[in-house]
């Protein structure tokens, strides 16, 4: 998973660097052996946050993905083909691409490995653990005793629950709706959390997130920062790193505008106020 810090609103500066680079998987493996080598791997590497995932402990019903062929292994169908027919350097580059490895666990059993990529898939997919309790996040957050973030929550009652085991923040997600698709939007969940608890808790809003006034939304309602998925990947596809960079910088000009036509001279400015919901218009 990647972070990526966008107008951050009162963010300590333990997270500029977490937010901001590629941080570890956060899900629980029934190989507690596995989990512990992650975390002392980061460790060593320098990073300075552990996210820990809580909504994939199953994978959710994803129709689009079934309906595109995005399955494992991928099916083929006739838009697809036709995709990758008029783009022939890149498909030509993909085909001349060695058998693709998970490195982080082929090491952990020869059987796996031999069976290739599929038998590495089927691997990891076996090892998600679905009996994760809030007993083993307080056991990783004390593994890894820093910036702990539990990604994956929209209600009061778990953020407390977090603050109680250790988490430094939590990212409030729906996994773009491809797990529960009657979940919540991130930004509905936010102000009704951020009342529950106070200063304790820096709230990461994850998902939904196209606009600079998106962005707007969700600090004036309480969150510390947004992350972002598609739109810088959106960005990568289209132009590589300079892509990226045209995203990000699409994003802080609709904030900058934003602010300034709503008469904010900081983000620091930014409240409940500047957001009416559709409940609360009057005709």
């Amino acid at each position: 998973m990647q972070f990526c810090r966008v107008c951050p609103r009162r963010v300590s500066r333990k997270w500029a660097h977490a937010l901001t680079r590629e941080d570890v998987p956060g899900l629980y493996f029934k190989d507690r052996g596995l989990t512990t080598e992650f975390v002392q791997r980061c460790k060593a590497a320098g990073y300075k946050a552990l996210c820990l995932t809580v909504d994939t402990m199953v994978a959710g019903h994803r129709e689009r993905d079934l309906h595109n062929g995005m399955t494992i292994p991928p099916r083929i169908t006739l838009q697809s083909s036709l995709s990758f027919a008029t783009k022939l350097p890149w498909s030509f580059r993909f085909l001349m691409q060695p058998d693709f490895k998970l490195a982080n666990v082929e090491h952990k059993s020869l059987d796996v490995v031999d069976l290739g990529a599929m038998g590495v898939i089927q691997y990891i997919n076996s090892q998600f653990d679905r009996t994760v309790t809030w007993d083993d996040a307080a056991w990783l957050a004390d593994q890894w005793d820093g910036p702990f973030v539990i990604k994956g929550m929209s209600t009061p009652e778990d953020a407390r629950r977090a603050v109680e085991i250790g988490a430094s923040a939590v990212m409030l997600s729906n996994h773009g709706g491809r797990q529960l698709e009657t979940a919540p939007a991130p930004v509905d969940c936010l102000a009704p959390i951020r009342d529950a608890v106070g200063d304790q808790l820096e709230l990461i809003v994850d998902g939904g997130i196209r606009r600079g006034t998106h962005v707007i939304k969700a600090l004036a309602l309480g969150a510390n920062a947004c992350s972002i998925g598609r739109p810088y990947l959106y960005g990568l596809g289209a132009g590589g790193e300079a892509g990226v960079a045209h995203a990000l910088s699409l994003l802080r000009e609709e904030v900058e505008r934003g602010m300034a036509l709503l008469g904010c001279r900081s983000v620091a400015e930014l409240g409940p106020e500047h957001v009416q919901r559709r409940a609360d218009r009057r005709d």
